[in-house]
């Protein structure tokens, strides 16, 4: 088998027809197998999507449950964020609450009509057939729904303040919620179970007031639907940094806190490696091996170990390490691994990671791409182990000399507050905070590993954006680039 012929997978679990044939069970995707959690929360690219399409498939084979995916288009979140009535005045957590609670209901009314085979309570079951010759025929989705809504409080008030203390019991109202949730509690108590997947809601979200009221709307609907029954289980897949940010803005914070993490050792994420390494052996008639890694990459890399090479420079993220074995894989013409290529590779992968992370917190911090490009101009070459005194000598050389008009950059760089742009690129990843143990240990701490406060007293560029921007691992004398020869 060559190298060269390896199929990783695509990178969007969506678009990946072979995923269930490569995917890992994990402790954290049976802890929602079995509806333990309600919420599953991790950064991109950390397998999310990956376990709602495994979850959608298992959920299904129950011949009683009928399973709902809801992933939003980017478009449809954008064309409701950027309605002037939703923007002046009917944005509001309340409101997203009422209309999210009709679409879920709706749903699950629409798929049971659809399939039912007359087991159900016969008023409500010609109720929900109803629903679903008119969902099939007008194919209202949550954009229509949103804006029926908004239709129907417009014709009642100029605004959603005129409701006064009856603004609740006038939403109910006019979303239907009533006669929509009697028929699906007929519907449930016959045994009928209804499983809803909702995934994909930071495409379109923007960090706006309204956008965060309407994941915190669909946060409150998600709590109210599911305490109908236990054979309504609701289950939402978020971001982390977005959950981090919706937490900050409500009250009722500690009613969203049964969420799962996803997180990923080395360990795991190998395991990830060798499914597919095997599975592409079958592709090629070749036999499964317990440990298939050695036969693709070389046992070392430099002075380490491969496995602990590739981990290293990853932010603990399985599209991250897929990435990186498929600018390796493609790269060689041979069936035998080489560490020069997997080396050689990693310019590529750091470049497309530095984008990614750009990408990732475009909403929260835009404008990376250029603060980046700035760094790399002004410190080409320097070391990525970085003293207090040095990286604060060069923060303050950035915001000197980069002029990003952004509130986010404005504002530390017209205070030049060190502390806080050091914060926020930790919080992000690009930087760990080292720490000296006892006995002459040390470790450098990144934020995605799990909760730490960082001193700062020295830091460390991670390892898979050194090559982006471009660093080495000593220099002699400040101002004079490194010899070839101590390069990475």
């Amino acid at each position: 088998m060559l190298l060269s012929q390896i199929n990783w997978g695509d990178d969007s679990a969506e678009k990946d027809p072979l995923l269930l044939k490569y995917f890992i069970t994990s402790p954290a995707y049976l802890r929602i197998l079995q509806k333990q959690k309600n919420m599953m929360i991790g950064r991109k690219g950390s397998g999310k999507s990956a376990v709602r399409k495994k979850l959608e498939d298992d959920f299904s084979t129950d011949t009683d449950s009928h399973v709902i995916n809801m992933s939003p288009k980017y478009n449809a979140i954008k064309n409701i964020l950027n309605d002037s009535d939703i923007a002046n005045g009917f944005g509001q957590e309340i409101f997203f609450q009422h209309t999210w609670i009709r679409q879920m209901l709706l749903d699950c009314l629409c798929v049971v009509g659809h399939s039912a085979k007359g087991r159900y309570a016969k008023d409500s079951i010609e109720f929900a057939r109803k629903i679903s010759t008119e969902l099939n025929r007008t194919n209202k989705d949550l954009v229509e729904n949103i804006s029926d809504i908004l239709s129907r409080v417009k014709a009642k008030v100029g605004e959603l303040g005129e409701f006064g203390i009856a603004l609740e019991r006038e939403l109910r109202n006019v979303a239907e919620v009533d006669a929509l949730e009697f028929h699906l509690k007929q519907i449930v108590l016959d045994g009928a179970k209804f499983v809803i997947l909702i995934d994909d809601l930071d495409l379109g979200w923007n960090n706006t007031d309204t956008a965060n009221n309407l994941l915190l709307g669909l946060l409150s609907a998600t709590n109210y639907l599911s305490s109908l029954s236990p054979n309504i289980f609701v289950c939402i897949f978020l971001r982390e940094d977005v959950y981090s940010l919706l937490i900050t803005k409500t009250q009722h914070s500690d009613k969203y806190r049964n969420i799962e993490r996803i997180r990923w050792n080395k360990d795991d994420l190998i395991k990830i490696i060798n499914e597919r390494i095997n599975f592409n052996r079958e592709r090629y008639g070749l036999d499964r091996m317990v440990n298939p890694f050695n036969t693709v990459f070389p046992t070392t890399c430099g002075t380490s170990n491969t496995d602990n090479w590739l981990y290293e420079r990853t932010l603990g993220r399985p599209r991250e390490l897929i990435q990186l074995s498929r600018y390796y894989s493609e790269s060689i013409d041979s069936n035998s691994p080489d560490a020069e290529f997997l080396k050689s590779s990693e310019q590529s992968y750091s470049e497309w990671k530095l984008d990614d992370l750009c990408a990732e917190y475009s909403n929260q911090y835009p404008g990376l791409v250029e603060f980046f490009s700035c760094w790399k101009t002004n410190f080409f070459r320097y070391k990525y182990h970085l003293k207090r005194a040095e990286i604060d000598e060069m923060l303050l050389g950035i915001f000197v000399s980069c002029e990003l008009d952004t509130p986010w950059y404005s504002d530390v760089a017209k205070r030049a507050d060190i502390p806080k742009l050091l914060e926020i690129l930790y919080e992000i990843g690009f930087i760990g905070d080292f720490v000296l143990g006892g006995e002459g240990g040390s470790k450098t701490v990144y934020a995605y590993q799990g909760r730490h406060e960082p001193r700062f007293d020295e830091v460390q560029i991670h390892p898979c954006f050194r090559r982006a921007v471009a660093t080495v691992e000593r220099i002699r004398t400040r101002n004079q680039p490194q010899t070839p020869e101590a390069s990475f």
